[in-house]
């Protein structure tokens, strides 16, 4: 665990309140969709009968998050950005007792960056908090809680998954026994979380992995940029959201990216079971594979990343890329006469990102000679 001096907790701390009353100060006076909708599935759960109605789009676990801010004596709107900050909060007290002041400022900057405009609208924080602990335990080879937290996410916004590969893959390295029981339980409780809703609301069971294999391709996605680049995209609203089709071009682009990022997948557990890649770097490419190769990449997604990219050096092409995604959104849709410029907005960051993803590939080869968790504090073993 590291001592972090006072002088530099206070500073991120300092930088951590203005960051939150930006980010407040936001949701009040710039209110978004989200967070209505939020408030409606809050309600709803709680219309006679109870636990009758789940989300739409999001996993099970997230109506817990929605119904939190009923809890409090403020506005629904208020409440919910106060949860979002306290969840921050959380994250930075753990993460600087054990990676130090400099992560703490990594994280803050790039928040700050990519996502103080939306921060406080949106839940993703409570899903980058308990993918960033699930990393942070197999750091320290906490193996039976890295997978609990990895699932807590998972039940919240499915992103976590593309953990469990490498949790997998890294265990197996370290005790030659793959632990193929912990990711069958993690697969039950998913299953139970669905049973639950099948017993209170058969017809919701379903519905968020529905609702995402029905998506478009989304105008921040690389496949929305692609196809800006080389065809003619018509933007149109749905499944609340900008989404972009030209005559089937997207969808092929979109299917091609995903068949892409498969092979990525691949070749990246095959590093880590080579012994050619730690498990950060694995778990912060395989991240960014997602992003890059499905057909939705909203703004917040961004969250998802930052305390991970925050336990490695700066990049700048990953600084820039946060930049872009805030010009996006919200600032491109709040801004008159410059929405028409968002899709090349995103193309930019997007390029941008594909390329900070590639000088990082690349560090990762030169050095892959380094011993593996080089980066966590090698503290008591779970089997």
């Amino acid at each position: 665990m590291k001592m972090v001096p006072w002088n530099q907790r206070g500073a991120v701390w300092l930088t951590f309140a203005v960051f939150s009353f930006v980010a407040l100060w936001v949701a009040i006076f710039l209110p978004q969709y989200d967070v209505g909708e939020y408030h409606r599935y809050a309600v709803l759960a709680m219309t006679p009968p109870v636990f009758h109605h789940w989300p739409r789009e999001y996993p099970a676990l997230s109506q817990f998050i929605f119904l939190l801010p009923l809890l409090f004596p403020f506005s629904y709107r208020f409440s919910f950005g106060i949860l979002t900050i306290l969840a921050l909060a959380v994250l930075l007290n753990i993460g600087m007792k054990r990676h130090g002041f400099s992560w703490g400022m990594k994280l803050i900057g790039y928040l700050s960056l990519g996502a103080v405009g939306l921060f406080s609208q949106r839940y993703d924080i409570f899903v980058s908090l308990f993918g960033f602990l699930a990393i942070d335990r197999a750091l320290q080879r906490q193996w039976c809680w890295a997978w609990i937290f990895s699932v807590i996410g998972f039940l919240l916004k499915l992103f976590p998954a593309v953990f469990w590969p490498v949790f997998l893959i890294q265990e197996w390295r370290e005790t030659r026994r793959f632990r193929w029981d912990r990711l069958a339980l993690s697969l039950l409780t998913a299953l139970v979380m669905i049973g639950f809703q099948v017993l209170t609301a058969s017809h919701q069971a379903f519905t968020s992995f529905r609702y995402l294999l029905a998506r478009p391709v989304e105008i921040g996605s690389l496949a929305a940029s692609l196809t800006a680049l080389v065809g003619h995209p018509h933007l149109f609203g749905a499944f609340g959201s900008v989404n972009v089709r030209a005559h089937g071009l997207a969808h092929l682009i979109g299917d091609v990216l995903t068949a892409l990022g498969i092979v990525g997948w691949l070749s990246v557990f095959w590093a880590q079971w080579k012994g050619r890649m730690e498990l950060v770097d694995a778990a912060i490419i395989t991240l960014g594979i997602l992003l890059l190769t499905t057909k939705v990449f909203s703004a917040q997604y961004l969250i998802w990343l930052a305390p991970l990219l925050a336990l490695k050096k700066g990049n700048m092409g990953f600084v820039l890329a946060y930049a872009l995604t805030s010009l996006g959104y919200p600032v491109g849709y709040a801004v008159p006469g410059l929405f028409k410029w968002v899709i090349y907005i995103f193309t930019a960051r997007n390029l941008l990102l594909t390329a900070a993803f590639a000088v990082f590939v690349w560090n990762r080869t030169r050095s892959s000679a380094s011993p593996l968790f080089t980066e966590g504090v090698k503290e008591g073993v779970d089997h």
